[in-house]
């Protein structure tokens, strides 16, 4: 009898890496969608409104508490795992040190840019002080790169149970947005106390931080292109809940939060696919650079034909459910979901894009469509908004997503290849009348 052939070694240990982190990222997400359906109902459209914008805010930050260094730090443990303590401590120190320029930026917004709740400043600086905790956060990645998350997993998922529980408690307490938003600070800072834990149980010892200077300043010149894009990316995803509550008020906020949530929850997909091709796809540019090119519109087409399925149904599918999790009184919430779910389909072949220019060695070409979008997002908000209210927001999204690798494509030649699959991409369905009166022809 010929036993089915035995996965190698080095295979096994990637799969298992793979699954035990997409779990964890179904896990979140799910978590996620859950509590803010729950949390949504119990504090109503303003009080969901303040919770999100002190999120939102913690979340726009959240590139300078990174640096743009987590996919940099995740090759240096794989090309010199000997001075994985060299790499930790460094990567760890710069990530405090955008953390407290974070705090600043946090403290200006809230100020310049509040929503009307008492203490807001207070509650968003509480959120920003926790973020400090995230630091350590690159441990992980060393245990990534060794393929070998499990640990961590494990620990961030309790952690996450564990408050989940809290918050559910909260609501059954009938508890305040302010209660939340402390708890929520308090996960931050339990999911860092963590992960040093995690890591003591995983090697016996307390994590290792060595600074090296001469680390810092590469470190610093190479992820200066996937910071701005990091920034970027946030921008274009939270920006618009700021000046909603700036602008129009906690209400249209809290709509415009449930719709948000609602239309990025498919996101998962295309970016998990994205992810997880990335590594075939480095392979096959080498293998066959003509082959690489056609498979790469193939998948641009497929997701967006996905993303234009799930847009088209929306008006038939988001009045119902919004009605069914959320409740009538976030109603106003459909036509915000409805504009906003047409985002998902050139969300999903932005993500091919980007990973097709990081394939390429493109940096600084990701970096420059994101802050082209940002840049258009921000100037379309602060347009729309004040005639348009929320559905202006959505529409500055919708069109700044759109728009920004066409803007660039006269003025820099390299971009010209990617804008072009793009629109390709977004026309699908004339492709594929194309092919189905040729094949008629044919016959």
């Amino acid at each position: 009898m010929i036993g089915l052939p035995k996965l190698s070694e080095v295979r096994a240990r990637l799969i298992r890496s793979a699954g035990w982190l997409m779990a964890r990222q179904a896990i979140t997400i799910f978590n996620s969608l859950v509590l803010g359906i729950l949390l949504a109902r119990h504090l109503g459209p303003e009080s969901f409104g303040v919770l999100n914008y002190a999120m939102s805010l913690a979340v726009m930050v959240m590139p300078l508490t990174t640096l743009g260094l987590r996919n940099l730090s995740l090759r240096e443990y794989v090309t010199r795992p000997e001075h994985a303590d060299r790499i930790l401590g460094t990567v760890t120190s710069m990530r405090v040190i955008g953390t407290l320029a974070a705090l600043v930026v946090i403290f200006i917004i809230s100020t310049r840019f509040p929503i009307e709740h008492e203490n807001i400043v207070l509650l968003c600086m509480l959120l920003g002080v926790a973020l400090l905790f995230q630091a350590i956060d690159t441990i992980k990645e060393q245990f990534i790169a060794l393929q070998n998350p499990r640990i961590f997993v494990i620990v961030e998922v309790w952690v996450m149970f564990a408050f989940s529980i809290s918050k559910l408690l909260l609501v059954l307490l009938d508890s305040s947005v302010d209660t939340f938003i402390l708890v929520a600070a308090g996960e931050i800072v339990a999911q860092g106390i963590a992960t040093a834990v995690a890591y003591y149980m995983r090697t016996g010892k307390p994590p290792q931080l060595q600074v090296d200077r001469q680390l810092m300043r590469s470190y610093t010149r190479s992820a200066l292109p996937l910071l701005l894009g990091s920034i970027s990316t946030v921008i274009y995803l939270k920006v618009d809940i700021l000046f909603l509550a700036n602008m129009v008020g906690k209400e249209a906020t809290g709509h415009y939060a449930v719709a948000t949530r609602l239309s990025e929850a498919w996101y998962l997909l295309p970016s998990a696919l994205a992810l997880a091709a990335f590594p075939r796809m480095i392979e096959l540019r080498s293998e066959a650079p003509g082959r690489w090119h056609s498979r790469m519109q193939e998948a641009m087409d497929t997701f967006a034909a996905f993303g234009t399925l799930v847009a088209f149904t929306s008006f038939f599918w988001a009045a119902p459910l919004i009605s069914l999790l959320f409740g009538s009184e976030y109603l106003p919430a459909v036509a915000l979901l409805q504009i906003q779910v047409w985002v998902g389909v050139v969300f999903a072949t932005r993500q091919l894009i980007h990973k097709y220019l990081l394939a390429e060695g493109m940096y600084w070409g990701s970096a420059l469509i994101n802050l082209t979008g940002a840049f258009c997002n921000v100037g379309l908000n602060l347009v729309l908004i004040p005639r348009y209210g929320a559905e202006g927001a959505a529409w500055a999204t919708l069109i700044s997503y759109t728009l920004a690798p066409f803007l660039l494509a006269p003025m820099v030649p390299s971009l010209r290849p990617v804008a072009k699959m793009q629109i390709r991409s977004i026309l699908w369905f004339r492709r594929v009348f194309t092919i189905f009166r040729h094949d008629r022809g044919d016959s």
